[in-house]
């Protein structure tokens, strides 16, 4: 039964993730959309079980977090790059 359960969830959920993903883009969090985007394709792609249940799920709050500004999106690896050369500049 357990597995119907499961099979009835997980499309529910893919597509609260995805909304997220949306919102997440709209509020110009690009990377972290993408990342989450890829992290739930993955999980959806596999076997529907509790472990794939449990990552939505994960992604899910990780979205919520960031966008209720309790936790800091990733940014993109070149603009962490130029960060750090503007903090940290190398001596002539």
């Amino acid at each position: 039964m357990e597995e119907a359960s499961i099979a009835h969830e997980l499309p529910e959920l893919y597509r609260a993730v995805l909304e997220r993903v949306l919102s997440l883009e709209l509020t110009g969090h690009r990377r972290e959309a993408e990342l989450i985007r890829r992290e739930a394709v993955a999980a959806y792609s596999r076997a529907w079980d509790d472990l794939a249940r449990r990552r939505l799920e994960q992604l899910l709050a990780r979205a919520e977090r960031v966008l209720d500004g309790h936790e800091r999106p990733r940014i993109e690896r070149a603009t962490r790059t130029a960060l750090l050369a503007i903090r940290w500049p190398r001596p002539a």
